[in-house]
Order: structure tokens, then C-alpha cells, then sequence
């Protein structure tokens, strides 16, 4: 089990303490740099919105970013993607395989 740790964030000008696992911790501080960066965004869009507004639009735009990343450009899923992948390795393995018993 990890040893959990505390680490100080500020979004939107509020400070936040979260706890999370030694190991996780690095992929806590990129999600919260997606998350400034996505807010940073909203708010160079021009509009004055209130603070919940834009963390609300922040999070719909990762949330979106995160489901076309499952469902993909071409509506396949990744269980679907990784099914191609492991048939394709699978293929080449054969292929190579095929080609040294031909040279031995």
C-alpha cells in the first residue's frame, strides 16, 4: 500500500489540499495542469463567466475529450482497438516466425 500524500493546488484562486497516493501523485499534478490549462482557455475566451461556470465548462470539456478518446474517430471503442492491436502483433509474430524457419 502507498504512502498517501498531500498536495497543495490552486484553481480558479482557490486553494485546495488533496491527498493521493506517493505513487499517483504525478498523474494528480497533470491532471490538474489539463484542468488549469482547459480554465485558462475558457477564460481567454473573452466572456466573464462566474467561477463555477467555467470549473462546470472545464470539466465538460475533459469529460467530452475523454469519451472521444473511448469511443475514437472511427466509433471503435478500445477494447475493440486493442483487440486489432493484439490480432495485428499476433500476425506479425506468425509472419516472423515463418520467415526464420525458412532461412534455418
Amino acid at each position: 500500500m502507498s504512502d498517501v500524500v498531500q498536495i497543495d493546488v490552486t484553481l480558479l484562486g482557490r486553494q485546495f489540499t488533496i491527498g493521493t497516493p506517493a505513487d499517483e501523485r504525478e498523474t494528480l499534478e497533470q491532471a490538474v495542469r489539463l484542468l488549469a490549462d482547459k480554465i485558462d482557455t475558457i477564460q481567454a475566451g473573452g466572456r466573464v463567466m462566474d467561477a463555477d461556470k467555467v470549473a462546470i465548462m472545464a470539466a465538460l470539456n475533459i469529460a467530452h475529450d475523454l469519451l472521444k478518446v473511448k469511443v475514437g474517430d472511427g466509433g471503435l471503442e478500445m477494447a475493440t482497438i486493442q483487440r486489432k492491436i493484439h490480432t495485428m502483433s499476433e500476425a506479425a509474430d506468425q509472419a516472423l516466425s515463418a520467415s526464420q524457419q525458412k532461412l534455418f
